[in-house]
């Protein structure tokens, strides 16, 4: 809701949409562009995965499997039969498949009502209290939130896809094999601050060097330190503004606690969640600030 909601309020004021027509433009072009990423990726993708995955050490039926296989009913039986044909693995496949759909469509609904109600939630808070000074204070915990999560989803989106398609069309130019899969994790890892990028460019020398030779494994070396730099002095200023602007000893912190806490989910999180935190600290102990001062008074 907080990531969206600006693009929402900007058809309806500029455009004069109705709110809810805005809600639904908003959506189609997001799933739209998703779904059109989704197909130039994938084919290009799976074919460099393929053959990444011939060059490791792997016996060579599995090898002439992998790259000769297809997404077709027959094969994915195949693949179901050689899995197990238990009740059970297949209700659990089941399970899991529907319970994914089920969630994200339930949080695009959430996501939905939230928005189309986003001016009046504040009012919410009359459920505990009526005093205007409490209403407020809620209205300035929302506005705060969505200013500051909301630009940090939409900034942490951005930076993701301007590394993956910087290190995409490097490593394309320099003839590094896999360019795709290693632009992706790079653009994944983007979500780690300093050390994603480092950890990013590990795999990316190691198949320079024994496909191309310690000359370019250096280049890439090179190329993937000019990236950081650039990201960390340019790209990163220019898009995380100080209002969203974490500290990345305390992101790097955060993510691993979350990471230990809820595994891979926990440390998707870890940082808007902190956020939060921090929202409602700063706003406590604003609201607080004045009875402190008249006290000492």
């Amino acid at each position: 809701m907080v990531a969206l909601n600006p693009l929402v309020n900007s058809l309806q004021q500029r455009l004069r949409f109705p709110r809810i027509l805005s809600i639904l433009v908003v959506y189609v072009t997001v799933i739209s562009v998703l779904v059109g990423l989704f197909a130039l990726i994938i084919p290009p993708l799976s074919s460099e995965l393929y053959g990444l995955l011939r060059t490791l050490n792997m016996p060579p039926a599995l090898q002439s499997e992998l790259l000769n296989f297809n997404f077709t009913v027959a094969e994915l039986s195949n693949i179901a039969e050689r899995i197990g044909t238990s009740a059970n693995v297949l209700l659990s496949i089941v399970t899991s498949t529907f319970s994914g759909i089920f969630t994200f469509f339930t949080l695009m609904v959430i996501s939905f009502y939230l928005m189309l109600d986003r001016h009046n939630l504040y009012k919410k808070v009359s459920w505990f209290s009526r005093e205007q000074k409490h209403l407020k204070l809620a209205k300035d915990f929302l506005d705060s939130l969505e200013n500051q999560l909301g630009s940090w989803v939409r900034g942490q989106l951005i930076l993701m896809m301007l590394i993956g398609t910087t290190t995409y069309v490097g490593l394309a130019l320099l003839g590094v094999p896999y360019a795709l899969p290693l632009a992706i994790l790079a653009g994944l890892l983007e979500i780690l601050p300093n050390i994603g990028p480092t950890i990013a460019a590990i795999p990316a020398v190691i198949l320079a060097y024994f496909g191309m030779g310690p000359v370019m494994a250096g280049v890439v070396a090179i190329y993937y330190t000019l990236i950081q730099q650039l990201e960390n002095n340019i790209i990163v200023p220019k898009i995380m503004k100080e209002n969203v602007d974490v500290d990345p000893l305390v992101a790097i912190v955060t993510i691993l606690v979350g990471l230990k806490l809820a595994g891979v989910m926990g440390a998707l999180l870890a940082v808007p969640a902190y956020i939060v935190l921090r929202t409602v600290y700063s706003l406590w102990f604003r609201s607080r600030l004045p009875d402190t001062q008249s006290s000492s008074e």
